[in-house]
């Protein structure tokens, strides 16, 4: 029987995509080719062109041109310059994603958010011999921040008419698809893999940054707005706990950040530790005594978002303060994993803090807790359906 073949599309460089990296590997493991196409940034060359994973699925990483900076400077018109700047190289990384992807003689061509799923139309439905198109929605592409809802919104309703199945990350989600295009969606969580953090090898981030042993706060994520950072810093310095605040990860808003902890003379007690790959992460995760999950509820995407984050702290046994957002109050409340706040609120979070820095009793449940929990919340639980989806689709075939 010939080996299936699957085309994956993402946006990214492929090197800290956790989800699309566990469903490349799931789908592997299983038997299927899976061939994982995805970009490469100028100040990416160091990255390989193509690389063979021991997993068994590759990545095909496709160079993005650039229009050189001195062309750039000769437009004065701002919307011409952004056009040159932004669209057009974007433009021609689809084309050369599209050849790519047709290249690859897919059996399914699975397009992970909707910046890859015109790539996704393109190779599997405008040709003679269609092919099944899956799309994978990380995000509610119509109510994101900085999206231009209006425009994204008739593009995603266009496209979305040619694609055979959709996945989003819950139920919230789900209905939400629904209720803009009539087809409930498939729900598959973003739940970590699972395993023993006893095994893991955690890093002495007392001796790696020089710094006394006590208690760890954890921000683990991407430092961009409506992800409450700047509420939590400030909640920090007010609840003035003798205590570490580490934040790992980047973004457009980390010098905001830095400069905001300058301000409030916390240099000493808050650590950015910047990006850590995300085999390394759980080795992080690890020296936590408590984590934050705070999204504000600033659109549905925010609002409905369940959060890979949440389920590596419930992996890693360490409890959190959340937000009130359905799907992560959900969990947390369910399980009793952690504490909920109302987002926006700096004296509930500063009090959460508080709260868990000092009763280490409340915080030994929600740890013990999430040692029961994350028993159902895992990756090898949750892959079952997307391996299910998978069989059904080369049944139909």
């Amino acid at each position: 029987m010939t080996m299936k073949q699957i085309t994956m599309f993402v946006w990214n460089n492929f090197t800290n995509d956790a989800r699309v990296t566990r469903e490349a590997k799931a789908l592997s493991d299983h038997g299927y080719k899976i061939n994982v196409i995805c970009k490469k940034e100028k100040n990416e060359k160091y990255l390989n062109s193509f690389q063979q994973y021991n997993e068994g699925y590759t990545a095909a990483r496709i160079y993005k041109n650039e229009i050189p900076q001195f062309l750039l400077n000769k437009i004065k018109n701002p919307k011409l310059n952004k056009v040159f700047k932004k669209h057009l190289p974007n433009a021609l990384l689809m084309f050369k994603m599209i050849q790519q992807g047709r290249k690859n003689e897919a059996d399914v061509y699975h397009s992970h958010d909707l910046n890859t799923l015109i790539q996704g139309v393109i190779c599997s439905k405008l040709r003679r011999d269609k092919k099944i198109l899956v799309f994978d929605s990380h995000e509610v592409n119509t109510s994101r921040t900085n999206y231009n809802i209006k425009i994204v919104g008739i593009i995603e309703r266009l496209l979305i008419k040619f694609v055979d199945v959709t996945i989003v990350e819950n139920d919230t989600r789900a209905k939400y698809h629904e209720l803009l295009y009539g087809i409930k969606p498939i729900s598959l969580h973003n739940y970590s893999e699972y395993y023993d953090i006893q095994s893991v090898d955690a890093i002495d981030l007392y001796k790696r940054y020089q710094i006394p042993n006590k208690k760890i706060f954890l921000y683990q994520g991407g430092l961009q707005k409506g992800r409450g950072l700047d509420l939590l810093i400030q909640a920090f310095y007010e609840a003035n706990v003798d205590a570490y605040l580490f934040i790992i990860g980047d973004g457009k808003q980390k010098m905001e950040l830095e400069n905001q902890v300058k301000a409030l003379n916390l240099n000493e007690k808050v650590i950015f530790t910047g990006r850590v790959p995300y085999e390394k992460l759980r080795a992080y995760t690890k020296s936590a005594y408590a984590g934050f999950q705070i999204l504000q509820n600033i659109n549905f995407n925010h609002y409905s978002a369940s959060s890979n984050k949440l389920f590596e702290y419930m992996m890693a046994h360490v409890p959190v303060i959340a937000t009130n957002m359905p799907e992560i109050k959900k969990v947390v409340d369910t399980e009793k994993i952690g504490l909920i706040i109302e987002d926006n609120d700096i004296n509930a979070l500063k009090n959460a803090i508080i709260t868990l820095f000092e009763n280490e009793v409340l915080h030994n449940e929600f740890v013990q807790n999430m040692k029961n929990a994350k028993e159902y919340y895992n990756w090898e639980n949750e892959k079952k359906i997307l391996l299910d989806l998978y069989a059904k689709l080369f049944e139909v075939k």
